[in-house]
């Protein structure tokens, strides 16, 4: 999944109680569970949600794409994240 949002190279939102962060992933550690985002490694536990961030539109575009939900939802360890 972290894959992906690595070679598309979106911006992301991540929340971590009530910390955000936004920016892109630039790198995912699987042995140690972390994602790097903005040169700030984040362990995946303290992840509650990824939100896809999208380019400023224009009004017809953003109101075509509104429908969709850019969250996207991780369970890690018997836990469920949103």
């Amino acid at each position: 999944m972290f894959e992906m949002l690595i070679s598309c190279k979106k911006e992301v939102s991540i929340r971590c109680g009530k910390d955000e962060i936004r920016g892109i992933i630039t790198n995912y550690y699987p042995t140690f569970r972390l994602l790097k985002l903005n040169n700030v490694l984040i362990p995946i536990e303290l992840i509650e949600q990824i939100e896809v961030l999208e380019p400023v539109l224009s009004s017809v575009a953003r109101s075509q794409n509104h429908r969709e939900n850019r969250s996207l939802r991780l369970v890690a360890q018997g836990r469920h994240y949103s």
